[in-house]
């Protein structure tokens, strides 16, 4: 046995310390990374600030970015930053133009809530590289935690921070004009963002699919939208004015009006409709952005995609600023109708954006997933718990609930024989699925349950790597649950198997550099016992 008396201390066989942990996993979604700010952290240095140069996402993705930024500093400090850079990004040319932060809010009312929190905004230019995701998703996970828990009210840091992020398009003569227009002289009742722009599709497969698998509606054309649209308010005026990138849509707006207006009686009418003489080089991509959102927020209905920042930004900037969000829907929710939202705009899940009571247990594999990215593990736990006891025909949310429910019990220090009972539950919903099973030959090997790691890693190393899923952890197919086999079997004195397990992490798996030389001395310790040395 590996570290018997006798032994040579040079073939650890244990994986490293460094491989993924629940523990370091858990908290490492909670923390705001170094590399995102252009500074060191030292406390010592007079005149510290928090800051990153500027952030590549649409002006909703930069607001959140911005609230990341001021969490940042309240929580951890120091309680300095440095505003960022704006970008105006183009989806047809690709380009990313910079402009000061200035050019499209009023910096005074940010300062002001600044010196509310205690916060001091430095005279700096921005500098560094391109940040702030780290920030943004900060941002993103303290808004949907703070609703999760029932802290996201009208005193809440987000909602005072949102209130002080005042737009200098708001008081704009266009936006007046388009206002009184829009609401005035056309009663336009219904605004809805249309998320058909070129690039939706590809976002979608790459981002939202893997997270919500087959639960939600994400694929829309302007028709399926109004059909949805129409079946939900069949008596709803015949004119909605349509939110979206102009520029960048699949099909041209004729074609978008025609179909609208043969097949549902809609008469959709975009901006630049209403605002003729509104040419591009009078106002930016910027502008023209900032205008569609504050005629978002001032419709009397609003319908768009809970998956879209510029959605849920108009409902939690609504709340924000009158205490509530009424009248909001959502078209990616499943079922031939539109879904009312009821979150103030704090999540980007479809079924947890239009629940009554985020704590139905249909909810708990989402919501455990908010709470655990808040740190906390408990309250995650058991919405993974009540979901996977939940069940239903979507094996796959079950086996992920479950599974995240086991490691959850891991991380907390639950008894050991509660932690493999729940991986072997886990383990028991999908045959196609390793990940349970390397957590529970993972965490036997670290009680010294040796028998029980290699039950567990012997069913899973013979599973492929899923071609699609959700949460697929792709490090544990490709080399992590071998290694635990390899482990296991040495462990348990079977060196052929250790040796064989051996050369296919060298020849066949994508092993991490940094653990090649660790895998070569177990191999040479296999042969050793092998040849009964």
């Amino acid at each position: 046995m590996i570290g018997a008396p006798g032994r040579p201390s040079i073939a650890p066989v244990r994986p490293a310390l460094g491989s993924r942990s629940t523990v370091s996993k858990v908290y490492r979604r909670t923390g705001i990374h170094q590399e995102a700010r252009f500074v060191i952290l030292d406390f010592a240095i007079p005149d510290q600030a928090l800051g990153y140069s500027y952030n590549r996402g649409g002006i909703n993705n930069q607001k959140i970015a911005l609230l990341g930024l001021f969490l940042a500093a309240v929580t951890e400090g120091p309680r300095r930053v440095v505003l960022p850079d704006i970008v105006i990004f183009d989806q047809i040319t690709f380009v990313h133009k910079r402009v000061p932060i200035a050019t499209a809010f009023d910096v005074a009312r940010l300062r002001d809530f600044a010196e509310s929190v205690g916060v001091a905004i430095l005279d700096r230019p921005p500098a560094g590289d391109e940040g702030g995701w780290d920030y943004f998703h900060a941002g993103e996970r303290h808004i949907a935690g703070a609703a999760a828990s029932g802290t996201l009210d009208g005193d809440s840091l987000v909602a005072r921070f949102f209130r002080a992020l005042v737009p200098r398009a708001r008081t704009s003569p266009d936006v007046s004009r388009l206002r009184d227009i829009a609401f005035g002289r056309r009663s336009i009742t219904h605004v809805i963002q249309m998320r058909i722009e070129r690039d939706w599709d590809f976002h979608v497969q790459s981002r939202v699919d893997p997270d919500a698998g087959d639960n939600e509606d994400n694929r829309h054309t302007a028709e399926s939208i109004a059909r949805k649209f129409r079946a939900t308010h069949p008596a709803a005026g015949s004119t909605i004015y349509v939110v979206c990138d102009e520029a960048a849509l699949v099909e041209g707006k004729d074609e978008i009006r025609r179909s609208l207006r043969e097949r549902h009686d809609i008469e959709a009418v975009w901006k630049s409709d209403l605002l003729p003489d509104l040419r591009p080089d009078d106002a930016t991509l910027l502008d023209l952005s900032l205008m569609d959102f504050e005629i978002a927020l001032a419709s009397e209905f609003f319908v768009g995609t809970s998956r879209s920042t510029f959605s849920g930004m108009a409902a939690l900037e609504r709340f924000a600023q009158s205490g509530a969000v009424d009248n909001h829907s959502i078209y990616n929710a499943l079922g031939p109708t539109l879904a009312t939202r009821h979150d103030r705009g704090a999540f980007r899940s479809a079924r947890l954006a239009s629940a009554r009571d985020i704590r139905d247990p249909a909810c708990g594999y989402e919501l455990g997933q908010i709470l655990e990215a808040a740190g906390d593990l408990r309250q995650a736990h058991d919405r993974y718990d009540a979901r996977g006891a939940f069940g239903g025909p979507d094996r796959e949310e079950v086996y992920l609930a479950l599974y995240g429910a086991a490691r959850l019990k891991a991380a907390l220090g639950d008894a050991p024989d509660a932690v493999l009972a729940a991986f072997a539950r886990a383990a028991d919903v999908s045959a196609s699925r390793a990940e349970a099973l390397h957590g529970g030959a993972r965490h036997a090997r670290l009680h010294g349950r040796y028998d029980d790691a290699y039950a567990f890693a012997a069913r899973g190393v013979a599973i492929a790597r899923p071609a699609a899923g959700r949460a697929v952890e792709a490090w544990i197919y490709d080399w992590a649950l071998i290694d635990e086999f390899a482990v296991a079997t040495s462990w348990t004195g079977r060196p052929v198997e250790t040796l064989q397990a051996c050369i296919r992490l060298l020849t066949e798996a994508k092993l991490p550099a940094e653990h090649r030389d660790r895998i070569v001395a177990n191999a040479k310790f296999a042969i050793d016992r092998i040849a009964g040395l």
